[in-house]
């Protein structure tokens, strides 16, 4: 209820009450999107104001979401290491092609 305020509400009053009025309707943080939540507003009088607050949850990170598998690099002696070599030796499986 931090994402909701009451601008020029007077400080000297009690603060107004703030309630989500459906905790069912709050993200769960692993579906990325816009999510409305519909909220109260109760003033110190009994009067009752009602806003829907948007709440985004953004796409997983691509770290989070893929596991790369390193392959060990194996030379002769003599040969060098190229970076093509050790890049190569690195898959990330099931990352999409069109990133």
């Amino acid at each position: 209820t931090g994402a909701v305020t009451v601008p020029d509400y007077p400080s000297e009053k009690e603060q107004p009450v703030i309630t989500v009025d459906n905790p069912d309707q709050l993200p769960d943080g692993n579906t990325p999107g816009t999510t409305e939540v519909d909220v109260t507003v109760t003033y110190q009088d009994g009067t009752k104001d009602h806003v829907k607050v948007p709440v985004t949850v953004g796409e997983e990170a691509d770290n989070d979401a893929y596991d790369p598998n390193v392959e060990e690099v194996n030379k002769d002696h003599g040969t060098p290491t190229t970076e093509e070599d050790v890049t190569g030796a690195v898959t990330v499986p099931d990352y999409p092609s069109e990133k």
